[in-house]
Parts: structure tokens; sequence; C-alpha cells
């Protein structure tokens, strides 16, 4: 059971890496902003996304034209959120 639940959110948190480095390669491009799939990736994003961006605005930490928000939240999901996950079901499951 320990192992299921490990994998599912190994897979979710890859899952959303993945879109998160996405919705960065879309940034370089123009693109139609009514494109579903475009949507789809900015729905996704946006809830992990929006709070980083509204702390380092607090923080005083916009750059101007380059938007670190994508690389912080990329960092905190990877080296945080996820192992504290994987051990807290390591730990109490």
């Amino acid at each position: 059971m320990k192992s299921v639940l490990v994998k599912t959110i190994t897979y979710f948190f890859d899952f959303l890496n993945l879109m998160i480095l996405i919705r960065v390669f879309l940034s370089w491009f123009s693109f139609k902003q009514e494109n579903k799939l475009i949507i789809l990736v900015y729905q996704l994003t946006d809830p992990v996304l929006e709070p980083t961006r509204k702390l380092t605005s607090k923080l005083g930490l916009n750059t101007g034209m380059i938007d670190f928000t994508p690389v912080i939240s990329l960092l905190v999901l990877y080296y945080i959120i996820k192992p504290l996950l994987i051990t807290l079901i390591y730990t109490f499951f």
C-alpha cells in the first residue's frame, strides 16, 4: 500500500513539474490564448505558480522581464514538498 501511494505521489509531482516546464516553454513563443491545451496547462499550473508569484512580489524580488517563479516553484516542489509527503507516508501508514 505504501509503495502504491508513494508512486502515485511521485507520478503526480513529475506530471506537475512537466506542466510547469511546458508553461515555461510556451512563454517563449506566441500562441493563441484560446487554444484548449494552453488553457489546460495554465489551469493546472496556476495554483502552484500564483502563491509563489505573490510571495516574490511581497518580498520585493521582482526581477523585471525574467520570471523566476517557475524555478522557485519547481525547487520547492521537488526538494521540500515531495520528500516531506513521502516521509509522512512512510511514517504514518
